[in-house]
């Protein structure tokens, strides 16, 4: 009897003894790194232990601390995955979930949906991503354009009450799905249509969810002080917070304006708005070809656009004249500042300068001809969009920007394939490596703390994502481990697919998805889905 109850209490014991090593052991311990913790705190020393996807521990762990995989980080800089908020993957998520581009400069986690444009029902895009998987954390805005367009089409128009009513029920929909608010896009068919009274009905659905109205304004160049202003008094009348996407002083003619536009958003701030931005860390935008043309023609759709200009000799040389007046406002006497990312049907041009394609297309580079030039890619291009690249801000600008606290970091970029005939913009694969090396150690425009806070904890919280952006225990384990003397981008506008270097290791949800700058094939990554504030 005795020794039956020995037994007993022994194996109760070794139960006991053996559930508290479990609970004790790590999946992952990151040893010996410089911890910027995102919160703006000076940077420490500390280990990093993850279990269940989460950090448990930021401190010391013992040498003898049991662990599935442990990582020397001496010499390495640890900082929470960075969170970009202003993505354009959508429906390229499910066919590239990688995101190679993303993941290998540190990025783990984007919100997609931006500039008006996203995945028009949510909730099965969101259901077939759970299902097939994804390597970072993945959540949408709702675009205003995607709405307008499945109510109305691209009518240059006010819509009728009862549209107006549709368009709200779509939102509300969306955001019941888990949007995280609506974006809009003012400077594309067919958010330009959309009048400021538009806007504001729709983001009061958008308030009562407690979600962000998040804008790519009217408009970036002359008129860029009375866009921010139409954008805060949309958030005033809606209620909802304002977030202000890919801030610039877009052209010659507004070269200089960084400090207003900072300064008008501070002033905002001050007197009670919930508004902030973000922006992306070089001097050239990327976009489409038809943004030179005026919207007005543009509303019939790309292909009847380009079959236009093919037949009228009429129209085509009133649309050459309204480009080269556009370029004149922004402050350029010709489309030299445009470089060709992507022309379908001319894969020759791409990387190369308008003034290129003219000389090949009309043996001559005067302005008109330029203008000319650019007319016929759009008519090439059977109905297809012709990416650009413009060389239009000034690196004062940018730097002015990047030091108002309250201005996150964020690509305006897609998921990309690993190759390909086109030219595309770095930002897509550069762009936070670039702020830690050209920005901080470089240039030194901000400290590393500010640098990070802005691509992790800051976003967070403009956006409501919960646990992540911060090293603490309870968050999840988003992280980043880089050499901060060596880190730096290495795409430029010529080869926009270079990779970063100095990138070691990256965690998404406490799973390893680059190991020494290369990627694992893991896909851990979460649907991150809104829940009203």
């Amino acid at each position: 009897m005795l020794r039956s109850q020995f037994w007993l209490v022994f194996l109760i014991l070794g139960v006991r003894v053996a559930s508290q090593d479990a609970a004790t052991a790590f999946d992952v311990v990151l040893r010996g790194g410089q911890v910027i913790d995102g919160t703006g705190a000076p940077a420490r020393r500390a280990d990093v232990g993850v279990r269940g996807g989460r950090i448990v521990e930021v401190g010391t762990i013992g040498a003898e601390a049991p662990a599935t995989r442990m990582f020397d980080a001496t010499g390495l800089t640890l900082s929470p995955g960075f969170i970009d908020v202003h993505a354009h993957a959508d429906e390229d998520a499910a066919r590239l979930s990688t995101a190679d581009n993303f993941v290998r400069m540190g990025v783990t986690t984007i919100i997609t949906g931006n500039c008006g444009g996203s995945v028009p029902v949510l909730k099965a895009h969101f259901e077939r991503l759970e299902r097939d998987g994804i390597s970072l954390n993945y959540g949408s805005l709702i675009g205003h354009g995607t709405i307008r367009t499945g109510v109305m089409r691209t009518v240059p128009r006010a819509p009728t009450p009862e549209e107006l009513e549709k368009m709200k029920q779509r939102v509300d929909a969306a955001m019941r799905d888990g949007a995280f608010g609506m974006s809009t896009g003012l400077i594309y068919v067919p958010g330009t249509y959309a009048a400021t009274e538009e806007l504001i009905e729709l983001s009061k659905v958008v308030a009562a969810h407690g979600g962000v109205y998040a804008s790519h304004m009217r408009d970036e160049a002359k008129g860029v002080l009375d866009s921010i202003e139409e954008a805060l008094r949309i958030g005033r009348e809606a209620g909802c917070h304002v977030h202000l996407s890919h801030l610039k002083a877009s052209g010659k003619s507004v070269w200089g304006k960084g400090d207003d536009i900072v300064a008008a958003i501070a002033a905002a701030r001050a007197s009670g708005a919930r508004v902030t931005g973000d922006q992306y860390l070089y001097t050239a935008s990327s976009t489409g070809l038809e943004v030179l043309f005026p919207s007005k023609e543009l509303s019939v759709g790309r292909a009847p656009f380009g079959k236009r200009l093919r037949e009228d000799a009429e129209f085509a040389g009133a649309m050459a004249e309204a480009v080269l007046h556009n370029a004149k406002e922004a402050g350029f006497d010709d489309l030299a500042y445009c470089q060709i990312a992507n022309a379908p049907n001319h894969p020759e041009f791409n990387g190369k300068r308008i003034p290129d394609a003219a000389r090949a297309l009309l043996s001559r580079d005067d302005a008109r001809a330029q203008a000319d030039a650019a007319c016929r890619l759009i008519s090439d291009a059977d109905g297809k969009r012709v990416s650009m690249i413009y060389h239009k801000m000034s690196e004062d600008d940018v730097e002015r920007i990047l030091r108002a606290p309250f201005v996150s970091v964020a690509s305006d970029a897609g998921i990309r394939t690993p190759d390909g005939d086109d030219r595309p913009h770095p930002r897509g694969s550069g762009n936070n490596v670039r702020v830690l090396g050209r920005y901080v150690r470089e240039r030194q425009v901000v400290p590393i703390e500010l640098a990070v806070l802005k691509m992790t904890s800051l976003p967070a919280a403009i956006f409501g994502i919960e646990h992540r952006g911060r090293i603490a225990v309870g968050c999840h384990a988003d992280l980043v481990a880089f050499d901060a003397a060596k880190v730096a981008d290495t795409a430029t506008y010529d080869d926009g697919r270079g990779e970063p270097v100095g990138v070691a290791y990256v965690l998404v949800n406490g799973v390893l998805v680059v190991e020494h700058g290369k990627h694992t094939g893991a896909k851990p990554g979460h649907v991150l889905r809104h829940t009203k504030r």
